[in-house]
């Protein structure tokens, strides 16, 4: 099974692609994770990994890993907000 990556917003063609409010909910709330890890381990310091080159990218892609799959368990619940704020931003535009 091929898995679907949520786009990364400097990826502009794969974002582009998205097609629907829960694709772009979902996408959104993959990348604020992924923020959000980064700024916790900027605080948190080098600590045992290191602060080399390589030691940085294996840690983002591992916190890339992460959010994704925190956003997948829907447990924070930041998808299913922005899905019902679009939903009413819709409904309330039509009466207009």
């Amino acid at each position: 099974m091929i898995e679907k990556v949520s786009p990364s917003y400097w990826d502009i063609q794969s974002v582009s692609q998205i097609k629907s409010a829960s694709e772009a909910a979902k996408a959104f709330e993959t990348e604020f994770i992924r923020m959000f890890l980064k700024e916790v381990r900027k605080e948190l310091g080098s600590g045992v990994v290191g602060s080399s080159f390589s030691s940085k990218m294996y840690l983002d892609m591992f916190d890339m890993q992460l959010s994704k799959t925190i956003a997948d368990s829907s447990g924070l619940g930041i998808k299913e907000y922005i899905e019902e704020a679009i939903k009413a931003y819709e409904t309330n535009s039509k009466k207009s």
